[in-house]
């Protein structure tokens, strides 16, 4: 009479490495590594973006992120495209904020280096560095949101010139240029001395030179 087998019983598998094996998250992995990467991106500088190390402080496998991004270009181009969008909702928040075309400007140049103190090496990477020298092909998405956010300070810009407050014997787009220019020097400029900022009084002095700043911009383009 044969004896019946015990059925061994298999360990159950720790689902850490089961997920990490299987080379899955959840549902909001691209949206992980983002958020990840732009933290990397502000603290280390993009030369220490790396998918490989994303993954491991991620807690996924090595494959995972490239489901979403191929290459490190790609997850560049996702990071600008975000910055862009964030841009353009600032624009939007700038044009909703007063009735006054000049109230608008001044918002919208507030939005602009606040963006930009915040995250200064996205910003660097929106208007210049590898983006553009790479030879890669920029993508549909971050071509439409740098357009859209242009386009929201343009209308901003247009606005004041059609209600006779700023001046209109220059181009809008060459008006709008200059002002974006001065409110990115400044934000660029002041970099150092925002990160150094430790109190709510040092912010308050800060956002009143903004304010002086941008009525200085202001007042060299009205009519």
């Amino acid at each position: 009479m044969k004896l019946a087998k015990k059925k061994q019983s298999r360990p159950k598998a720790n689902s850490d490495t089961s997920a990490k094996s299987s080379g899955y998250h959840h549902g909001n992995l691209r949206e992980e590594v983002l958020e990840h990467s732009r933290k990397v991106l502000e603290s280390k500088g993009v030369s220490s973006l790396s998918l490989r190390d994303i993954a491991n402080d991620l807690g996924v496998s090595h494959t995972a992120p490239y489901r979403h991004f191929p290459k490190k270009m790609d997850l560049l181009q996702a990071l600008v495209t975000e910055g862009f969008r964030e841009l353009t909702e600032g624009m939007e928040r700038a044009w909703n904020h007063s009735d006054d075309p000049l109230e608008k400007v001044k918002m919208a140049g507030v939005e602009y280096i606040f963006l930009l103190l915040k995250n200064p090496r996205r910003t660097e990477l929106m208007f210049g560095g590898e983006i553009y020298v790479s030879g890669d092909p920029i993508s549909d998405d971050l071509r439409e949101c740098g357009k859209l956010a242009y386009l929201g300070m343009f209308k901003i810009v247009e606005f004041g010139q059609k209600s006779l407050k700023l001046k209109n014997s220059v181009p809008t787009a060459t008006l709008m240029m200059s002002f974006w220019s001065g409110v990115h020097g400044f934000a660029v400029l002041n970099e150092r001395k925002w990160k150094q900022i430790k109190s709510t009084a040092d912010e308050a002095i800060f956002r009143k030179e903004v304010d002086q700043i941008l009525e200085i911009m202001i007042e060299g383009t009205r009519l």
